[in-house]
């Protein structure tokens, strides 16, 4: 295997000498065959395409089979295409605009010219020429990205116009993938959310303006062996760019909480301020025309967002307390505790009540084009975008302290740590400005391409730098986090509630996402007879970094504010609780940031061959290497110690540093497209192939932030036995206080209680994809398309839980088979603590699937009318749905037997139903005015369970099966074992079975387990909407355009309050059994009050010319 890996290193780096995502497209293509009348090949037919807004042109001449290939063109257009030759009639192509990704086909027959040697020129209709594809994929113009009706300026809304895709809470998810599960690529960089938190696009999901975008393709099966890194869908946008004509637009978009509903069926929703202005600007042109261009892009977002709602107390008349919300802090308290903060430290915590925040975003992109030579053609693109969101400070306690903590000390008493754990956003407290923090969220990309011709062959030569750094910030100068308590009066206990908190936020400190990707592609491509031959190499290297220190400012908790002062007075006070993290380094005030490296090395070929006019066939292989470093230092002795001295234990034969060893894959890929009737009117295309997707970076990255290598916390509770330090608003001060000699030295630590350990032959996921369409014309010249797509999925990436062991089984009464149960190990490290945690590895026996089946029927008519609909049926298994944040989210996979023992399932994300539709409508007036009218429209299956969304539910119990997890899949009782089954009371049996009757997958699968995500969410239509008016006019003989237009997202619950509105769930927990009976809970689908339920418009106004 090594002599494998380093043969196939060699053979990258001969290809890509020099130079450090998978490829992607970035350009269009075009191609054809040229005859005479009588169908003769022409050998030397001249064919010149000139991009007529730039006046760059590219040419090709036919060979011996009178076939030509021009690779490299940029997409859009309008271009002129030009066919020549001495002795034959010269025909000329106006109007010609190629899409991304996609070969435009132009074929022809010349006419002898007897009369003249020189060319004469025939005029044609390029209409009844064609674009050719093999596999699924969406297409979307300029003219789209400027109609489809959109509140967020998001690419997810542009995306929603493909009919496979799913919308999710965490964002757009297509082609039986997740919202991880896609690659999406801006000029060839990679654009994703590359960390894997939260999102399917970073910068908040808005990385690059849209006015910044010239076209956008969604590829679900497509048959090229350049675009991989996805199991869902590969997405590619290309940028606009400069032309011979200078163009310039300046752009206002705005919204503010007037402009949003807040009526849900008559129950409003809380309201609170909030202000979304952009202004921004486009300018692009020549710099020497027909030869250097250039285009720039720049928008600032003036964000407000409010501060706390909850306003301090004027008297003290009424008990402080946690059960009586809105009884805060006084007014006077809160200004005494801030004038002593600014007397003794010259520290401002900030306000406390009646504020808002200004969160301003800004994007920049920038982008030249230079036409070098004829040959030669160069495009660098650089954008940057930053994000700023404000949120207030954690509620947790965790692991300083929490609710009624019991705890036995090193010496073996037990004790009772009582505080209130609902935390700093608790009914009772007030915080001060500065425990606030800031998400920052920055996006950073350059591209640079080289397009150059030598003779038949064409070369792309692709640079490309993305960053995703996000790290926290904190207002105002450091302070350590300080959590002020009071006796909770109110309930008349002795728990002790937060009063207000000082300081930064427990989490802030240190924490930071950061992911760098940095690709290199070189692809040669050529034309030999009927075949279109391409082979490239790419190298791409990413680096991850994560850091998270719980206390890493500093960390105290004290029970009164007395306390406090009397512990910085000197005067006897001490905190109750105290903890700091820091590097287990021999400096431990520097930062260690968990990080590690992942490259990847790809080769692959692929022949286009035209066996006819009719007939393509495309077939081609991809080979890819990944290689995850990690460092060396990563293993944590102890934990190796405790595995090999427990061989018969789930860590048996694990480390912490263990890494999976590079494993070289084949992705072969063969599509077809074939002109059945030989006119366009009927067109068969398809393929399979193989798509080998990626693991998200925060799962990869916790193997070493979770090894208890690089960090060390200390926390003095009663449970630990530690003592507390005396206070002090300087971090290095602290930690010299805590240790007495003021010298820490790296240790070897404890084993981790809750790790994470990669299998040494972890690979990544893939996905066996096929496709078959059928592109039909219908009468009035309407186009159809039908279309199905079967994938199977390979090496599924699943964390297992570590230190449990299965003891046993547990029969409930009334189901056909026990379950089994699950113990803990009650494997400890040096410190006495229980060791758990999570390992990741690849599942051979289970395999996902997915299918869709998509009608869609589209037309355009010379008038202004744009329609086009689709409906698409889907389902999809998987082993897990991989929507948490956090590997530990693998505890939550539901099954009959824990989380230890996987199961296939239904995927959430994947909506069974799906029907869209859209209307673009301009209307013009004259010559000086046009109204534009566009119309969006979804409906899907869809509902809410707490703040996720889901399109398939599961009906949950209790775990009654011990191990990981809190939930498990109920049984579904026939009506005679219900009969039998104990319940809380009769009433309450016959109300489960009720339920089960009424309830449509229930219903049909009685004497039946469960399965995860077995039911349907309900059905919500959805209509956005867009209305434009558009002025003409000259000045300085340039035409200038003012557009005004309108965005309405929920179109239908502005009409009416009742329509348009997600659902959520109560609770999809629907058993518990317990003391040897079960108790149902029904559940209901009620109206999700939310802001997500109800209409939102945005207002823009925008002058071009």
């Amino acid at each position: 295997m090594k002599k494998l890996f380093k043969v196939f290193l060699l053979a990258i780096a001969s290809v890509v000498a020099g130079t450090v995502a998978s490829a992607q497209v970035t350009t269009a293509s075009l191609g054809g065959r040229i005859v005479d009348t009588k169908g003769e090949t022409i050998i030397g037919v001249a064919v010149i395409a000139t991009h007529v807004p730039s006046g760059t042109v590219y040419g090709a001449v036919t060979n011996a089979d009178g076939r030509y290939t021009i690779n490299g063109l940029r997409a859009g257009g309008p271009y002129t295409i030009e066919i020549s030759s001495l002795g034959y009639q010269g025909q000329v192509y106006n109007d010609i605009t190629l899409q991304l990704g996609e070969q435009f086909t132009l074929d022809a027959r010349l006419a002898d010219d007897t009369q003249q040697l020189q060319s004469s020129v025939v005029i044609a209709d390029a209409s009844r020429f064609r674009r050719e594809r093999n596999g699924a994929a969406t297409n979307i113009s300029a003219r789209q990205l400027n109609s489809v009706p959109t509140v967020s300026r998001s690419m997810n809304d542009i995306m929603l116009l493909t009919p496979q895709a799913s919308t999710t809470s965490s964002g757009f998810a297509v082609g039986g993938g997740n919202y991880r599960g896609s690659s999406v690529t801006v000029d060839g960089a990679a654009f994703n959310y590359a960390f894997g938190i939260g999102s399917n696009l970073p910068a908040g999901g808005s990385p690059i303006s849209l006015d910044a975008i010239e076209q956008m393709s969604i590829n679900i099966t497509p048959f090229d062996v350049r675009q991989s890194g996805f199991q869902g869908g590969a997405i590619n946008a290309v940028t606009k760019s400069g032309s011979n004509e200078f163009h310039a637009s300046a752009y206002d978009y705005y919204t503010s909480e007037k402009l949003r509903g807040y009526d849900v069926a008559g129950e409003e929703v809380p309201k609170s301020k909030a202000l979304n202005h952009t202004i921004g600007a486009t300018v692009g042109g020549p710099i020497i025309k027909n030869k250097l261009f250039f285009f720039l892009n720049g928008e600032y977002t003036f964000d407000t967002v409010p501060g706390s709602t909850s306003v301090a107390r004027t008297s003290t008349s009424e008990k402080w307390g946690s059960d009586v919300p809105g009884n805060y802090p006084t007014v006077a308290q809160m200004d005494e505790m801030k004038q002593f903060l600014d007397s003794k430290f010259g520290y401002n915590p900030g306000r406390y009540q009646g504020y808002s925040l200004q969160t301003p975003d800004y994007k920049v992109l920038a982008r030249i084009d230079w036409n070098i030579n004829a040959d030669n053609r160069l495009n660098v693109r650089f954008s940057h975008t930053h994000t700023f969101g404000s949120n207030p400070p954690s509620s947790s306690m965790s692991p300083i302290g929490g609710t009624n903590s019991s705890f036995v000390t090193p010496s073996g008493e037990a004790v009772s740590f009582n505080r209130y754990s609902a935390g700093r956003q608790a009914p009772s407290a007030l915080f001060y400005e500065a425990a606030r923090y800031f998400q920052e969220q920055n996006f950073t990309s350059v591209a640079a391409e080289l397009n150059s011709r030598f003779g038949n062959a064409n070369n792309m030569l692709r640079l490309t730098w993305s960053h995703q750094d996000e790290p926290r910030s904190y207002i105002g100068s450091f302070f350590p986090t300080v959590d002020i308590l009071a006796k909770d009066n109110a309930s008349g206990t002795d728990t002790h509630a937060i009063m207000t908190t000082i300081g930064i936020d427990p989490f802030t400190y240190g924490n930071l996402r950061d992911v760098q990707t940095l690709t290199a592609t070189e692809e040669l491509s050529f034309n030999a007879g009927i075949h279109n031959l391409l082979a490239g190499a790419q190298i791409e290297w990413n680096r991850a970094t994560n850091g998270y220190m719980q206390g890493g400012a500093g960390w105290y908790i004290y029970d009164s504010w007395d306390a406090f002062k009397n512990d910085v007075n000197g005067a006897g006070g001490k905190a109750t609780a105290f903890m700091i993290t820091h590097a287990n380094l021999d400096d431990p005030t520097k930062q260690a940031f968990p990080a590690f490296d992942y490259t990847q090395a790809s080769l692959y070929a692929q022949d286009e061959m035209n066996f006819s006019p009719y007939f393509k066939l495309t077939a081609g292989l991809r080979l890819e290497m990944p290689i995850i470093s990690i460092p060396t230092d990563n293993e944590n002795k102890d934990f190796t110690a405790v595995a090999n001295a427990n061989p018969s234990s789930s860590f048996n034969g694990l480390k912490t540093s263990d890494v999976p060893a590079p494993r070289l894959s084949f992705s072969p890929r063969i599509g077809f497209n074939w002109d059945v009737l030989k006119d366009r009117s009927l067109v068969v295309r398809g393929g399979t192939g193989l798509y080998t997707g990626r693991i998200p970076n925060v799962w990869l990255v916790s193997a070493i932030g979770n090894s208890n290598v690089l960090q060390y916390q200390y926390i003095a509770n009663p449970r630990t036995g530690n003592a507390v330090v005396p206070f002090n608003a300087d971090r290095s001060a602290i930690i010299n206080s805590v240790y007495s000699s003021g010298n820490f030295k790296k240790q070897e630590l404890a084993a981790p209680t809750a790790t994470t350990i990669l299998a040494r032959d972890l690979k990544m996921p893939s996905s066996w994809k096929s496709s078959l369409a059928v592109d039909f014309n219908l009468p009035g010249n309407f186009k159809a398309t039908l279309e199905g797509i079967y994938s199977t999925n390979f090496n599924e990436v699943y964390a297992s839980p570590l230190g449990y062991k299965q003891s046993g089984t547990v029969q409930l009464p009334g189901e056909p088979a026990p379950r089994n149960s699950w113990i803990s190990e009650g494997i400890r490290n040096k410190d006495n603590g229980v060791m758990n945690g999570f390992y990741a590895h690849n599942i051979s026996n289970l395999r996902g699937s997915y299918y869709s089946v998509t009608a869609q029927v589209s037309k355009s008519f010379n008038w202004g009318l744009d329609l086009m609909a689709a409906y698409t049926n889907s389902g999809a298994k998987s082993v897990s749905d991989g929507q948490g944040d956090q590997i530990s989210e693998f505890a939550n996979t539901y099954g009959l037997h824990g989380s230890s023992e996987p199961v296939l399932g239904n995927a959430y994300y994947v909506a069974p139903h799906r029907a869209i539709a859209s209307i673009a409508y301009t209307i013009a007036e004259g010559s000086h005015t046009a109204t534009k009218l566009s119309v969006f429209y979804e409906g899907y299956n869809i509902g809410f369970i707490s703040s996720y969304s889901y399109s398939r539910v599961s009906y949950l119990m209790n775990n009654v099966s011990g191990g990981s997890g809190a939930s498990q899949l109920i049984y579904i009782p026939t009506a005679d074992q219900l009969k039998s089954m104990p319940f809380s009371s009769d009433a309450n049996k016959s109300a489960f079975e009720s339920f089960i009757a009424s309830d449509k997958y229930l219903s049909k699968h009685r004497g039946e387990y469960s399965i995860r995500n077995g039911a349907v969410a309900p059905w919500l239509n959805r209509i956005n909407a867009r209305v434009a008016q558009d002025v003409y006019f000259n000045l300085a003989g340039k035409k200038q355009t003012v557009e005004i237009s309108l965005d309405v997202k929920n179109v239908a619950n502005l009409l009416n309050s009742d329509w348009g509105l997600y659902k959520q769930m109560t609770s999809n927990t629907i058993l518990s059994y317990k003391n040897n009976e079960y108790t149902f809970t029904k559940p209901e689908w009620k109206n999700y009050n939310s802001l997500l339920s109800t209409w939102q418009m945005l207002l823009s106004a925008r002058w071009s010319f």
